[in-house]
Parts: C-alpha cells; sequence; structure tokens
C-alpha cells in the first residue's frame, strides 16, 4: 500500500463465524488498517455511523447473502459509493457504480486472499 496517504484506511467486515477471518483481521490491523466487526445489520449501521463511515465493507465468506444484500443497501444509502470486497456471496449489482472485490475464490485466511484484499485496499487509497 501507498503511504503518500497519512489518512488512515478503516474497514467495516461483516462476519458469520468470526474463526475463518481472524488471521485476516490480524492482518489487517497489522497494515495499519482500522477494523470494525459487525455481525448483523443494527451493528454495522452503529459502527459505520459512528465512524462516520468506512473506505471498503468486507464480507465474510459464511455471511448470508440476504444479510449482505440488506447491510450493503442500508450502507448505500449514506455512501453510494462504497466499495465492497466479499470473499462470500456475490453483491454486485447491474446499476452500481461502486467497485466490488469478488474474493470468494480465496480463503481469507490465505496469503493469495489477503494479498488479494490488500491489493483492493490499496487502490482504494490512490483514488
Amino acid at each position: 500500500m501507498s503511504r503518500t496517504d497519512h489518512r488512515r484506511l478503516g474497514v467495516l467486515t461483516l462476519l458469520g463465524d468470526p474463526a475463518p477471518m481472524q488471521a485476516l483481521l490480524q492482518r489487517l490491523q497489522s497494515e495499519g488498517i482500522a477494523v470494525d466487526v459487525a455481525r448483523d445489520l443494527a451493528a454495522a449501521r452503529r459502527l459505520f455511523f459512528g465512524a462516520g463511515g468506512h473506505d471498503c465493507l468486507i464480507v465474510a465468506p459464511d455471511v448470508r447473502p440476504g444479510l449482505a444484500t440488506r447491510v450493503l443497501q442500508s450502507l448505500r444509502t449514506v455512501d453510494p459509493e462504497l466499495p465492497t470486497a466479499t470473499f462470500g456471496p456475490d453483491v454486485r449489482r447491474a446499476d452500481s457504480p461502486t467497485r466490488t472485490a469478488m474474493l470468494a475464490g480465496f480463503h481469507p485466511s490465505s496469503r493469495a486472499g489477503a494479498g488479494a484484499l490488500l491489493r483492493f485496499l490499496g487502490a482504494l487509497r490512490l483514488r
């Protein structure tokens, strides 16, 4: 990631079971990225508004598609261009101008999964 932008990147992660994502969340924090964790719509909204927004929503592989869609729709009423990286359900919309990284082919705790996510986040930082 570029260190020319001194503003700390912040992500909101939507999890089911936290265990598969722990290594990835620790890696993000070691990279200097602020990480908030939600397990439902109410927590996602509270954290999003409390932080004044996030740079990206990250969806874990075990999140139900309906929950992922509800959270994303709710957050995009405030930030229509909220980028999303998903290790699970496909949350892309044809009418959405936002960037979405489909990472379902990677395990979130693998080096490849972490690398793909960090490259996506690095590109967001350069925007």
